[in-house]
């Protein structure tokens, strides 16, 4: 496929990663976020980074069973959110190709980790962990468009939360 295209996919996931971040409650948080998971399993299955693209796609899973869970106010999201942190686990020692390789799984397990949580600005500051992660993944897998977003949702990302942490309506 067109590296151009597979690059404004990546470009179109970090856009609406970013947008996500800016939201004010956690479910248009968790809307935005399962579109981007999409354009980035897409992005890293055809950039054959496989261990990003699986990751992605069990974070979509989990993004998806949380927002579903807390739409009909199950109270299983914890059990759900920790059978996916398994599941990443033993995806990251099937798909192990070097050290680069655990990035995606801990980013994705912050990511779930923080839908977990009630509190709108932790999912923020472990938005830009999970950031960090993947900036060294894309480092490694030479995605030049995700280093450059990544850079970008780490700044993006450090700002909103530091805006929300001043914001006296917000407890962290």
């Amino acid at each position: 496929m067109n590296l151009i295209l597979i690059q404004i996919i990546g470009a179109i996931a970090f856009a609406t990663l970013a947008i996500s971040y800016y939201q004010k409650n956690k479910k248009n948080i968790l809307f935005f976020q399962i579109i981007a998971y999409i354009m980035f399993t897409i992005h890293y299955y055809l950039l054959s980074g496989i261990t990003g693209a699986i990751c992605n796609a069990i974070g979509l899973l989990a993004l998806l069973s949380i927002y579903i869970i807390e739409k009909y106010r199950s109270k299983n999201k914890n059990l759900i959110a920790c059978v996916f942190i398994l599941l990443l686990f033993i995806i990251n020692i099937v798909t192990f190709k070097n050290i680069f390789s655990i990035f995606p799984m801990i980013a994705s397990i912050v990511v779930i980790v923080s839908f977990m949580l009630d509190n709108e600005n932790y999912i923020r500051g472990i938005g830009i962990i999970s950031a960090i992660c993947w900036l060294i993944y894309a480092i490694a897998y030479k995605s030049y468009i995700s280093i450059i977003f990544e850079i970008i949702i780490i700044i993006g990302t450090l700002v909103a939360f530091v805006k929300n942490t001043k914001n006296p309506e917000v407890k962290i």
